[in-house]
């Protein structure tokens, strides 16, 4: 009995690729760290390719009170993922930022 060989298709060191709790904790840290810098980033911009932890994503920028959440769907063949970025500006702050 032949057994399939799963391809992954990335590459990278294995350090590169695991972080320990997965894509859900290393989104969920980025999250929190991106508040402290709230009003130094325009858009704050993560790649979610596990569509079971968009739920948790929304939740934890609901709690941190960004001003705007968009989610940019991708697909190539098979392999679908989505951009989720967020902001702390609001419009006003946002051509501010744009300006300087």
């Amino acid at each position: 009995k032949r057994s399939k060989k799963i391809q992954l298709n990335f590459s990278g060191m294995v350090n590169e690729l695991i972080y320990e709790g997965g894509e859900k904790q290393f989104i969920q840290n980025m999250i929190t760290e991106s508040k402290e810098y709230a009003k130094n980033c325009l858009w704050f911009t993560t790649l979610v390719s596990n569509e079971k932890n968009l739920n948790r994503i929304y939740s934890s920028l609901e709690k941190i009170e960004t001003y705007e959440v968009k989610t940019i769907n991708m697909s190539t063949g098979n392999k679908i993922t989505r951009i989720v970025a967020w902001t702390f500006l609001n419009k006003k702050e946002q051509k501010e930022w744009i300006k300087n």
